[in-house]
């Protein structure tokens, strides 16, 4: 049998070994935490902007329904960020930005109890433009025929503006065909 000497012998890693393993370990490990890291922070933005957003479309479209049934111009309020109007159903119908809160509310009751639609709600003003597409100086309220939302949702990581004009039903009183 033969006998190889004890400094001949595979016995483990060497040093030198171990500390490259070590050092490799770690650097993948630090490129690894900082994409994942990446990652979780564009979830979180992404599912911000996401809610931000669904907000801001739910409110306007809520808004727009409200406001196609509106019964005549006369029955429209304008106030600075406060509309309220009454529907064909002879609901009351209020819409306002809280100010204190940064919400956008609206109330079935005549401003007695408000829900809160969007959050973080920056701007809200409303507007109207007559038959011919211009806005006057003043509000007649028979010179109204479409009613103007916009709506900003501001966060963090977010500034979105909304706008929709509307048209409401009633607003042809000969009918649709002189409209």
């Amino acid at each position: 049998m033969i006998r190889r000497p004890i400094a001949f012998r595979l016995t483990g890693f060497t040093l030198i070994e171990v500390v490259t393993t070590l050092i490799v370990i770690g650097v993948l490990a630090a490129i690894s935490a900082s994409v994942m890291s990446c990652g979780l922070l564009s979830y979180f933005v992404g599912r911000e902007i996401a809610r931000d957003d669904a907000q801001g479309r739910l409110a306007c479209e809520r808004m727009a329904r409200d406001l196609r049934t509106a019964r005549s111009p006369a029955d429209i309020v304008f106030g600075a960020s406060q509309i309220t109007i009454t529907t064909l159903a002879g609901n009351v119908i209020v819409y306002r930005r809280n100010a204190a809160t940064s919400q956008l509310e609206r109330s079935e009751d005549n401003s007695v109890t408000f829900q809160v639609l969007a959050d973080n709600v920056t701007a809200l003003t409303f507007s109207y433009l007559r038959k011919d597409g211009i806005t006057p100086e003043s509000v007649i309220p028979a010179n109204v025929y479409y009613i103007t939302v916009a709506l900003t949702v501001n966060t963090s990581n977010v500034n979105i503006p909304y706008r929709t004009t509307i048209k409401p039903a009633a607003f042809c009183p000969s009918g649709p065909a002189t409209c």
